[in-house]
């Protein structure tokens, strides 16, 4: 995006689009301290058309307004100016919700280094005969505190997808938890994996946990998750439905699963792509089985004139249409509506953790 206001001196090859940065900023500052566009204009003492312009990217705003924002709001300009400030869903409106001890440790539970785990979509759906092996497909998602000059902490995130191995992402796992602190890891990563880093954000509500998660101006995924309050020290991981876009030679709107876990798992692949594999269908053949043995009766047993002249390979053909249309029956009744994970599920992927992996604590 070109520079909109000469008076900002903003890089023209910073990488991103500045504008976008500070419209996104500022509707949250606005939100977080409940005051409506106007109420903010008029606190400021400038036109509310002005400020409009500045939440929708139409105009950058002037360097004397982020000054008056920093003296209202105690922000840094800086971090204004190229960092995404997190909202927090639900109670979020209120900036003392992240100050409470127990909502801000169970974000803190959160934070960490999970292997991440999904299958290929870049086969055509309902086509797609890959092996568990050639089809599962692996990942890193980094969950960190991020210091912020807003009112509330930030959560962010990483995530390195697309690995091809269990033991790629073992080393990308380990090489991270050399680095330390998030700066390092973050600079690690986008120099060492351009091409398939994701950045984003961590937001709760009372019930989920969603992890929204940007790369370029290419894809944007959101995980969600099942929010966990326990007495545990961490948060060990989960499944969740993931919407983005599929890759491969056709790229395409996708949801579907994907399982996260702080700890490597000793389960064969196998086991992963059948735990990944939440929404198959449920089908009773009752009534399907009668009429097919009838069709199975008329054709190949009962000697009638009917039977006899009909051809092998016709009667073989009134076979196979009825048992693919039981098959697309079953398919389109159970598969094609939604991918829902319940708390079953959820805690059927915890117990394969707890019961599948290389802990060390």
């Amino acid at each position: 995006m070109a520079n909109k206001n000469p008076n900002m001196n903003i890089p023209e090859d910073s990488g991103m689009d500045i504008g976008d940065v500070i419209a996104s900023n500022l509707r949250r500052l606005i939100a977080q301290n409940k005051m409506t566009q106007k109420e903010f204009a008029e606190k400021l003492d400038i036109p509310a058309s002005s400020i409009s312009d500045y939440c929708n990217n139409n105009h950058l705003p002037s360097v004397q307004f982020l000054v008056q924002l920093k003296s209202l709001y105690n922000i840094s300009i800086d971090d204004f100016l190229t960092k995404s400030i997190n909202p927090v869903t639900g109670k979020a409106m209120n900036t003392n919700y992240l100050m409470d001890p127990d909502v801000l440790a169970t974000y803190r539970k959160y934070c960490g280094i999970y292997f991440v785990y999904y299958l290929d979509t870049g086969r055509y759906k309902g086509r797609d005969t890959q092996l568990p092996k050639d089809s599962v497909t692996f990942g890193i998602l980094y969950i960190y505190e991020n210091p912020t000059s807003l009112s509330v902490p930030e959560f962010s995130c990483a995530a390195v997808l697309g690995l091809e191995s269990r033991e790629e992402s073992a080393y990308v796992k380990r090489t991270l938890e050399t680095r330390g602190d998030a700066e390092k890891i973050i600079e690690y990563i986008d120099a060492k994996y351009p091409g398939t880093v994701y950045h984003g954000d961590l937001e709760m509500s009372p019930d989920h946990v969603f992890v929204t998660m940007k790369h370029a101006n290419t894809d944007k995924a959101l995980l969600i998750i099942h929010r966990v309050d326990n007495n545990k020290r961490d948060y060990i991981g989960g499944i969740g439905t993931v919407n983005s876009i599929s890759k491969g030679r056709e790229r395409a709107p996708v949801v579907q699963f994907m399982g996260i876990s702080r700890y490597s798992l000793s389960m064969s692949v196998e086991e992963i792509h059948h735990n990944l594999l939440l929404n198959y269908p449920i089908f009773s053949a009752e009534n399907e089985a009668e009429e097919l043995i009838k069709s199975f009766k008329a054709l190949y047993i009962d000697d009638n004139e009917t039977s006899t002249g009909i051809s092998d390979y016709q009667k073989s053909i009134v076979i196979r249409s009825t048992l693919e249309r039981y098959i697309r029956k079953s398919l389109e009744s159970n598969m094609f509506r939604y991918g829902k994970i319940s708390e079953r599920d959820d805690d059927d992927w915890y117990q394969a953790i707890k019961n599948s992996s290389d802990r060390t604590d």
